[in-house]
């Protein structure tokens, strides 16, 4: 007369029988309705697949707080020289707008547009609203500072190509330009061809040298041609 199976041999039962029907899975058909309850097919899909969508969930969601915690150390930016670089000063929202740090947007200074100027590592100069978002990139230099706006309209560069951005941020005038001077008079001069090289040895001041010079109204209209600069 055979005795009854211990607790410990139905659990290895149990778990052997679980083994064959998970590898059933992969191998071919789980089993016939006469051999399995569709209930229990369920739960072995689940001690199946479940464990390998967790561990993939949780890769994943490593990967993301590794990337937020990246973003939001932010980049260094200057807005005053004598206190340099400020650490985690610029950080990008999930849309990709640049932002400046709350503490630092109190210490800004506005202008009469509403716009202060910050410099960062990876941007450079740009002009920003009073709720710290970054309204425009691409400023250039002028007199060791960020170039100003002439006629409600601003210089900036794309790719090495100027154009002319109003105080909200709207690219006016395209980049399509090798050089520009600022608007004077509701007019500015343009240049294509031309280069921009140093003027003194030690590169503090630069100028536009050559190529065909034009004169533009702040449409971005052709005024007239003028001689180039050399």
């Amino acid at each position: 007369m055979e005795g009854r199976q211990r607790p410990d041999e139905k659990k290895k039962l149990s778990s052997q029988n679980t083994e064959v029907a998970c590898r059933r899975l992969v191998l071919g058909p789980l089993c016939d309705d006469d051999q399995m309850s569709r209930r229990l097919a369920f739960q072995i899909v689940l001690a199946c697949v479940l464990p390998v969508l967790l561990a993939e969930f949780s890769a994943v969601s490593q990967g993301q707080q590794a990337s937020a915690r990246s973003a939001a150390l932010g980049t260094s930016c200057l807005y005053d020289f004598e206190r340099g670089e400020i650490p985690n000063c610029i950080r990008k929202s999930t849309n990709g707008d640049l932002f400046v740090n709350q503490q630092v947007l109190k210490q800004l200074q506005f202008g009469s547009s509403g716009l202060a100027v910050v410099r960062a590592t990876e941007n450079g100069w740009m002009y920003v609203s009073r709720i710290g978002k970054v309204v425009i990139t691409g400023v250039p230099t002028f007199d060791n500072w960020a170039d100003t706006f002439h006629d409600g309209l601003g210089r900036v560069v794309r790719n090495g190509k100027y154009g002319f951005a109003n105080q909200k941020g709207q690219l006016v005038i395209a980049t399509v330009y090798d050089g520009a001077m600022n608007f004077e008079g509701r007019k500015a001069k343009v240049c294509k061809g031309c280069t921009n090289k140093c003027i003194e040895p030690e590169c503090e001041h630069r100028a536009f040298t050559g190529g065909e010079w034009l004169e533009i109204d702040t449409k971005g209209i052709v005024i007239s041609r003028i001689r180039a600069k050399n």
